[in-house]
């Protein structure tokens, strides 16, 4: 072999060797920067969750506080003020609470008194009817959540319904656990869940609505002929104040919708939604606690009766609940 024809392999092997040197340090980059990575990641993801737990505590806090300066919930309580936004190492958070005993509990329509079932299923159908929704939804609903198999009415499903779906699936037969199961009931479309999930809530059977924080729909949904005009009037533009019940149904009566059944309804909460949005290092964390503050004995103070984190967090409004079976732990 000559002389160039052996310079020009060594020139070959050498040239490979830099390119396989090349990839293996580059490969190393690589995998060091991604352990890197998850390393933050796993770093800042501990660090929300602590905030989290932080913010929890904070909330139970405020809701201590709010019972110990009077026992009226309205959105004018300290609860009800968001926290501002608070520089952290890292980011930033930001938190806020919401009353759910403002919603309509869907959970209502299982309560054990017939009668008190009967009313809050008419009380559901004028819900329909204030979101322009197809009233025969009720029964369906109704369906979904009570124990027996028997279809309830025009408008109602059982298993046989469910099970001839493309992706068959039985009836829940028992309360919601969460207020997106309303997306299997039938008729409940996307723009139907919509409209539904911003009024209503899956909590513990047998909860009153806040007559000072209730929405819009909901305070309609007490009377078929409560307009959103009359509506607004118990609101007060969110700034309502009423010391008890009969304050607010005198207001009604005086614009002509009397003999409203106040079985169900108040002035105090005891539901809250407890959100949090923690961003580090320009990535969001979204956390939320569905709160019951408990008022005497030995059972009082606030207890944590669900956690959740992700986006779904923000609609946990909707949320869960001690009385379905989920683990609960307290502050």
């Amino acid at each position: 072999m000559s002389a160039r024809r052996q310079r020009g392999v060594a020139l070959l092997i050498a040239l490979l060797a830099v390119a396989l040197a090349v990839m293996l340090i580059a490969g190393l980059l690589d995998r060091g920067e991604l352990a890197f990575a998850r390393t933050r990641n796993a770093l800042r993801a501990a660090q929300a969750n602590a905030y989290a737990d932080g913010l929890e505590a904070y909330a139970a806090q405020v809701l201590v506080k709010d019972l110990d300066e009077g026992p009226l919930d309205t959105h004018g309580d300290i609860w009800a003020m968001p926290l501002p936004p608070q520089d952290v190492p890292g980011g930033r958070i930001v938190a806020q609470m919401r009353d759910l005993n403002g919603c309509f509990n869907l959970n209502n329509l299982a309560v054990t008194d017939a009668a008190l079932a009967a009313l809050w299923r008419e009380r559901l159908r004028n819900l329909l009817a204030a979101l322009e929704l197809d009233p025969a939804l009720a029964a369906a609903i109704f369906d979904w959540i009570d124990t027996d198999a028997n279809v309830d009415a025009a408008g109602g499903a059982e298993d046989a319904v469910y099970l001839a779906q493309a992706v068959p699936y039985r009836a829940g037969n028992r309360v919601f656990a969460h207020i997106s199961e309303l997306r299997l009931v039938r008729g409940v479309g996307g723009e139907v869940y919509a409209r539904l999930a911003a009024e209503t809530c899956a909590l513990p059977p047998g909860t009153r609505i806040n007559l000072n924080t209730a929405t819009t729909a909901v305070l309609m949904s007490l009377e078929p002929h409560i307009t959103a005009t009359l509506a607004e009037r118990i609101r007060q533009d969110g700034a309502a104040r009423w010391n008890d019940v009969d304050g607010a149904l005198r207001e009604l009566e005086r614009q002509g919708i009397a003999n409203i059944d106040r079985r169900g309804l108040g002035v105090v909460s005891s539901y809250f939604l407890a959100r949090g949005d923690v961003t580090l290092d320009g990535v969001p964390f979204a956390f939320a606690s569905l709160l019951e503050r408990r008022t005497g004995g030995a059972d009082g103070g606030v207890h944590a009766l669900m956690r959740s984190q992700g986006a779904d967090a923000a609609d946990m409004s909707r949320t869960a609940l001690q009385a379905i079976g989920v683990g609960a732990s307290s502050r």
